[in-house]
């Protein structure tokens, strides 16, 4: 029998609210509906993309409507974890939101919240990244569903992230779990039609109730709890009725899709006549696998495909927990690759080589796009600070230890680019061991108070030597302009309480005393910050305003000697080559800055001002 849409969407028993009104959303749009409309009372989050607009349009929404929702914008995802789990404790519904490789910092709290159990509901959204489009990497987080022991659903469109969200507060309180909702960047900038449901009237009263057995998860209280979890992970395992099948029950070839690969499937499946008639069955609820719904519709299959991105979870959990039950051949990473992001050409060509099809398209053969790196802005403050380490440090000697966010872009200035606090954490190794190499690390300010505050100190309890750049644009700037601590906290005050050697304020936008700075600090023992400041060019403070509204810097050819200074060590985006060759700056792009008239060696740089009084 087909399951179908709206039953798979129906995740309780409960009544179920009437639709009200329709709204053009893409998927973080939807889910923060989805949260309003479900009476929410507590987000945290550590924002990455590609979820990071559901704050924004909740905040708004907030806003808007009075809702009274308590938000935490937390400095990492361990702090946001705990947060939303303390709010739960309570009664509150809380949100739990991070991208996937946030999870990894957040697994700690949440190998656990499986033991304490939840009392309010409490979703935990995940945005993946299937390809690394909007990430260092691409890692599968889908096994932390397994090790948490929690529910794990994966909607794939924005309608249905809406109804999962929606639905999922009251599963949670009913489970009494946490609830694990995975979104992939495709799925979260989709914009589609979604229905809307009735605002749930907040009745609930707060109260945290203490419950020593359950709360204090230590030797073999952890042990009982974590045998609890499994028994209830159990229970809900049959009657996780969570997919969608459809075609034709009795073919003897099945599909099993998630995720994105549900979306590419639906249009391949119409291109190839093997499999316009095979039964084809979506797996939302992903996790724990669905086994006394999906193996009755597998009993008798000849051949079975799964089709997902990454690892290969879903076939994994096919494999163990219908080892010996079925008859059929299980094809999956054995023909899709593990890495990427899957896409429909893809799969279409994979599929017409498995069943002996031609490819259906002719003609010439689409062309190879290359990567679109992004890159630094047009008077980014971080373009200045690298300049001055390049000019610090000769480049056979120089070592830069380099953290994520905007100061990852190209043109990759860094020695190395892993996760948050890699900068100063892998420089500590490093630095015991050099000889004739001179070592600097960098990190943001978001990463300096997500982690690398500890990872500092624990430079100054080792003895470390090294010189650390912290580059504060006051902005969590990569994932959306997220208000930056360093805006409300003595930072100063902060860094010198941890016992460094010395602690130095310097601007981003004068590169030459930057560089002064930096050989200074090499040449003495001890951990030495600097902290380099200097406004995002997208937020630009009140002297970039000002500078661009009076200047209007221009290249003096006869004082230019064709150094390239400016275009290829600097390399500003403002600074182009015209048809004949010679520099010139591009004032639609040029922020004013002032950094290529500082560093121009030949006094070349002419800061015209607009207004001639001035």
């Amino acid at each position: 029998m087909d399951i179908k849409p709206h039953q798979v969407l129906k995740m309780t028993q409960a009544i179920q609210h009437k639709r009200k009104e329709v709204w053009a959303l893409n998927g973080n749009e939807a889910m923060a509906y989805a949260a309003l409309h479900a009476g929410l009372d507590y987000f945290a989050h550590y924002p990455g993309s590609p979820v990071n607009g559901i704050e924004p349009k909740l905040k708004q929404l907030n806003d808007w409507h009075q809702a009274g929702i308590q938000f935490n914008d937390a400095l990492n995802e361990h702090v946001a974890a705990l947060a939303a789990m303390g709010a739960s404790m309570t009664g509150a519904r809380s949100m739990l939101v991070m991208k996937h490789v946030g999870l990894n910092i957040a697994a700690d709290p949440l190998n656990y919240v499986g033991y304490s159990g939840v009392k309010g509901g409490m979703l935990i959204i995940v945005g993946t990244d299937p390809g690394a489009n909007s990430s260092t990497g691409e890692e599968d987080v889908h096994w932390y569903a397994k090790q948490f022991n929690l529910p794990l659903f994966e909607p794939t469109s924005p309608q249905a992230l809406y109804d999962c969200c929606y639905d999922g507060f009251a599963l949670s309180e009913r489970l009494g779990l946490p609830i694990l909702i995975f979104a992939t960047g495709l799925i979260c900038h989709q914009s589609t039609r979604v229905q809307t449901r009735a605002a749930v009237v907040k009745e609930r009263q707060y109260h945290f109730e203490k419950d020593r057995e359950r709360y204090i998860n230590v030797g073999q209280r952890a042990v009982r709890n974590h045998r609890f979890l499994i028994e209830k992970m159990q229970g809900f395992a049959l009657e996780n009725n969570f997919i969608e099948a459809q075609g034709d029950p009795t073919s003897s070839l099945a599909v099993l899709t998630r995720g994105n690969s549900s979306l590419h499937f639906a249009e391949v499946r119409q291109l190839i006549p093997a499999l316009q008639n095979a039964y084809w069955i979506q797996v939302l609820g992903v996790y724990p696998f669905a086994k006394t719904v999906i193996l009755p519709h597998l009993i008798g299959k000849k051949e079975i495909l799964v089709i997902e991105d990454q690892d290969g979870f879903l076939e994994y959990l096919l494999k163990m927990e219908c080892f010996n039950e079925l008859e059929a051949s299980i094809h999956g990473k054995d023909l899709f690759p593990a890495y990427d992001e899957l896409r429909v050409n893809e799969i279409l060509e994979i599929l017409c080589k498995y069943f002996d099809q031609p490819y259906p398209f002719t003609g010439l053969p689409a062309p190879e796009i290359p990567e679109r790196l992004g890159t630094f802005c047009e008077g980014c403050p971080h373009t200045g600070s690298y300049f001055a380490i390049e000019q610090a440090l000769p480049e056979q000697t120089r070592i830069v230890g380099g953290d994520i966010g905007c100061s990852s872009l190209p043109p990759f200035r860094a020695d190395w680019l892993l996760c948050m606090n890699a900068g100063i954490g892998i420089a500590q190794g490093i630095a015991p061991f050099l000889q004739t190499q001179q070592l600097v690390s960098t990190g943001g300010d978001g990463s300096f108070f997500h982690g690398g505050l500890l990872a500092l100190l624990n430079a100054v309890q080792n003895n470390i030597d090294l010189v650390h750049l912290v580059f504060d644009n006051k902005s969590v700037a990569m994932t959306g302009h997220q208000v930056s601590a360093s805006t409300f906290v003595d930072y100063r005050s902060v860094v010198e309480g941890l016992g460094v050697a010395s602690f130095t304020e310097a601007s981003a936008f004068h590169p030459k005393e930057l560089e002064r700075l930096i050989q200074e600090k090499e040449a003495q023992k001890g951990v030495h910050v600097i902290w380099v400041s200097g406004a995002c060019a997208r937020i630009p403070d009140e002297r970039a305003t000002f500078r661009r509204a009076n200047y209007a810097p221009q290249i003096n050819a006869s004082k230019c000697e064709d150094c390239t200074l400016c275009y290829e060590a600097l390399a500003c985006p403002a600074i182009d080559k015209n048809p004949l060759g010679n520099l010139e700056i591009n004032l639609d792009r040029c922020m004013r800055c002032g950094v290529c008239y500082e560093i121009c060696p030949n006094g070349a740089i002419d800061l015209q001002a607009k207004n001639h009084s001035l």
